[in-house]
């Protein structure tokens, strides 16, 4: 069964104060977090070629893919679309393709349809 978006956004937000973000119960955050899962979600059932029901909607199988998204997503905040950065012996890089890794979504296999 399909965990509910409050208990995603709930689990999301444990992950993102773990990692130093101050996140709240705030509506704002709720928001904002839901937002997030909600997009994850999409691009999930996208490249799964996932058709959602109100009973299950998205595929169980990549549910553990949802949070990471979400996390990455969080972490271009300001650096929308960096494609170069380097700054006291840190780089950064990101691939096209938007907010989400391709090594993630690559695991996503499509359904046959």
């Amino acid at each position: 069964m399909a965990k509910s978006i409050n208990t995603l956004t709930n689990e999301l937000r444990v992950i993102l104060k773990s990692r130093g973000m101050n996140v709240t119960d705030c509506n704002d955050d709720n928001v904002l977090l839901q937002y997030e899962i909600k997009r994850a979600i999409n691009e999930i059932n996208r490249c799964r070629r996932f058709t959602p029901t109100d009973e299950k909607p998205y595929d169980v199988k990549y549910e553990d893919v949802i949070i990471p998204l979400c996390v990455c997503s969080f972490a271009k905040i300001g650096a929308e679309g960096q494609t170069s950065h380097s700054e006291n012996g840190i780089s950064r890089n990101y691939t096209t393709g938007g907010d989400y890794p391709s090594d993630i979504l690559n695991g996503i296999i499509p359904l046959i349809k």
